[in-house]
């Protein structure tokens, strides 16, 4: 067991976001407990209007942590920005609420802090329930890449896991467990809060690297990830999300042209999309895929009515 440091001020903060996951939360803040192995850990759950027994779950722990209760669901950039704010330690690790740190992961962590003081950021190998990989880390997108996630195929491509045993710099790192020198935060300002949830990590790392910070992935360090539980249950709302995101980072990355363009995919890849559900469906009489007819038309209309030209994304 590590001797508890006697500084006021602690080691490490850690900032959960949550929305209807009490039970998950449950989990997360029982690994961390373990995890933490005498470390110095402040704790802070930021909360986003969740409805289940959150709340209620928080204030019965034997060591309850910080709450910042929001009366809506203010948006993962806003709710993890809010938790960054409050934070007092030099390092701080945005974790998701369905993320589970085993021992191990916040050691190998710190120390490569400590040894490379231009690491702004780091993330870990993140793994799912049943032990297999899930995407840790990558390179930023191209124009490319984002027109083949329009059509579906970087599902093709697979998802890969760290190829170096020893931590090293990469573009971006997996935002389910992400942790952030104050400093680094400090310079860049966070999450952007224009992004409602997705591709806001991708942002943050991008803005890292031209601010001179560094991101780097420490791949024997891992946390175990479910993915998904807060949003699964919107699937319309979700994928909006994740396009509306997409279109932002690249309209920021590659400006005006690049974002029509991948705006013009988008429109064509789902109106694709239905077509081929719908021929599908007169062959098989079954749907295909996840995904219903009626999902597909309703996410192209919010794509069609999405501007591809909006600066709200350019600084």
């Amino acid at each position: 067991m590590r001797a508890r440091r006697t500084s006021s001020m602690p080691e490490l903060s850690v900032v959960i976001v949550s929305w209807n996951t009490s039970a998950l939360l449950s989990r997360c803040l029982d690994a961390l407990d373990d995890a933490r192995d005498g470390r110095d850990v402040e704790v802070i759950v930021v909360d986003n209007g969740s409805t289940d027994d959150t709340l209620a779950v928080l204030a019965q722990r034997r060591q309850p942590p910080i709450v910042i209760a929001n009366t809506e669901n203010a948006g993962f950039a806003i709710a993890n920005n809010q938790g960054l704010e409050r934070a007092t330690a030099p390092i701080v690790l945005l974790l998701n609420s369905d993320a589970f740190v085993p021992r191990g992961t916040l050691d190998s962590a710190l120390a490569c802090f400590a040894a490379n003081p231009r690491v702004g950021m780091l993330g870990v190998t993140v793994l799912n329930e049943d032990g297999t990989l899930q995407a840790a880390a990558g390179s930023f997108p191209t124009l490319g890449s984002d027109l083949a996630a329009s059509v579906g195929y970087d599902r093709l491509l697979g998802q890969r896991g760290p190829s170096a045993s020893a931590p090293h710099p990469v573009d971006w790192v997996h935002g389910s467990c992400m942790f952030v020198r104050r400093a680094a935060f400090t310079t860049t300002g966070g999450l952007d809060s224009r992004f409602f949830m997705y591709s806001e990590e991708v942002d943050w790392c991008y803005r890292m690297w031209r601010a001179g910070w560094e991101v780097w992935l420490v791949p024997d360090a891992t946390v175990v990830h479910v993915g998904g539980a807060s949003s699964r249950n919107n699937d319309v709302r979700r994928r909006t999300a994740l396009y509306r995101s997409r279109l932002g980072l690249r309209r920021r990355m590659g400006g005006a042209p690049a974002s029509v363009v991948l705006w013009c995919g988008m429109l064509a890849g789902l109106a694709g999309r239905i077509l081929l559900r719908g021929g599908a469906r007169c062959v098989t009489r079954r749907a295909l895929g996840r995904q219903t007819a009626a999902s597909d038309w309703e996410l192209l209309r919010a794509v069609a009515r999405m501007d591809p030209l909006a600066r709200w994304i350019t600084s």
